[in-house]
């Protein structure tokens, strides 16, 4: 099994916990309902890495070698969150931002990977978001902003969106021009792809953003858990997924674990 261990004070993503979860949500109290004043100015900034975070991951020029030991290049990545919650596991309270409101992290586009959101001010220790678009949108055809099929994430009417992708060239693809192609979508039954990822800020040390000023959370995302655990994926077996289905879902399970919260401050 992949380890990780230098990401276990931070990550907490943990799928056979989600029913649990899901119950403490439900218990958590609103911070709206406590809030008068201003808001914090947060930023979520994410960040591609390779390799358990140890490396900045960089497009087109530089070569990296995954759990496989297939050497690769990366062209494309992206995806898309929703529903973003604050909340501190240890006092019950939580923010959650419009559910409806989506943001496409594109880390050729850095503008994208600066999430700015306004959020009541309290003391937070973990953040979540759902990776993925939801069904109504998904049937809705082509629609505006972050969800305008100029992004390049938008497959057709009846399918729906790409939620991630992930596209490259290594020599151990063996499609045209050694690319591979990880576009990763689905919402029906069977087929649904959406991962709401919980993240504890480091060491569950919680952060108190205080109204009218700013604060900050540093989320890396690591490529290199494409690849492994829960399930095996080698480019040279499969260099393409362009439908949903089971490939997709088991894409969509490793990749679940690929983000980290590195640092949590308010300024």
């Amino acid at each position: 099994m992949n380890q990780k261990p230098n990401r276990l004070p931070y990550f907490f993503m943990i799928p056979v916990l989600v029913s649990i979860m899901a119950s403490t949500s439900s218990c958590q109290k609103d911070v709206k309902n406590e809030f008068t004043g201003q808001e914090t100015n947060l930023t979520i900034k994410f960040t591609p890495v390779v390799r358990y975070d140890t490396a900045r991951m960089y497009f087109d020029t530089t070569t990296y070698t995954n759990v496989w030991n297939e050497s690769f290049v990366v062209t494309s990545f992206k995806f898309y969150i929703r529903a973003i919650r604050l909340s501190n596991s240890n006092t019950g309270k939580a923010f959650e931002i419009a559910a409806d409101k989506y943001f496409l992290v594109d880390f050729k586009d850095s503008l994208s990977t600066l999430v700015k959101v306004g959020v009541l001010p309290s003391n937070y220790n973990r953040l979540s978001f759902i990776l993925g678009v939801d069904s109504t949108h998904n049937v809705s055809g082509a629609q505006t902003d972050a969800l305008d099929p100029a992004k390049g994430m938008f497959w057709a009417w009846n399918t729906g969106y790409i939620f991630a992708k992930f596209e490259g060239t290594s020599p151990s693809s063996t499609a045209p021009g050694k690319r591979f192609t990880y576009h990763i979508g689905g919402f029906k039954t069977g087929e649904d792809v959406n991962k709401e990822i919980q993240l504890l800020f480091p060491f569950g040390t919680g952060v108190n953003m205080e109204g009218g000023k700013t604060a900050e959370i540093n989320v890396t995302a690591d490529v290199y858990d494409w690849f492994s655990t829960p399930h095996d994926i080698k480019i040279s077996k499969l260099n393409s997924i362009m439908t949903a289905g089971t490939e997709a879902k088991q894409v969509a399970d490793n990749y679940s674990k690929m983000f980290t919260v590195m640092t949590a401050k308010t300024e």
